[in-house]
């Protein structure tokens, strides 16, 4: 397709809207400390496949407003959308923590607008001394 063409391109646009819903959650839940815009996107049957989180919007919103990361901070690094997933790069510190917090990359799949699935993984950010070019 051309540069000129003034035709969209439906996948490229589905991973745009997908990415600023997730955007705007973590902004949501991170910076002002609101469910109601998960609650909101957050589908009913949402599948959870993180050991330490349940399935369920509503077990899944009382899970984050009781978590440990729940007063925590998240400095977002990279974000990566790809039709209807997006994956989220990130730094997180827990409340209370003296270490250096997590580096932990969240997967989500949405599908029409709603947020339906999520896989993570994280770690401990380790001495600068062992990674010498950073985790971020």
């Amino acid at each position: 397709m051309s540069e000129g063409n003034d035709m969209t391109d439906p996948v490229r646009d589905l991973a745009s809207r997908n990415r600023q819903i997730i955007q705007d959650s973590y902004d949501s839940y991170f910076t002002r400390r609101d469910l109601t815009f998960l609650a909101e996107v957050i589908d009913e049957d949402f599948v959870q496949h993180s050991p330490d989180a349940p399935s369920g919007r509503e077990a899944y919103l009382e899970h984050l407003a009781e978590a440990a990361f729940a007063g925590g901070t998240c400095s977002v690094k990279h974000v990566l959308a790809d039709g209807d997933l997006v994956a989220v790069h990130h730094h997180m510190t827990l409340p209370g923590d003296d270490g250096a917090g997590l580096a932990v990359v969240d997967l989500w799949r949405l599908k029409d607008g709603r947020i339906v699935e999520h896989w993570d993984v994280e770690q401990p950010v380790p001495d600068r001394a062992r990674v010498p070019n950073g985790m971020f």
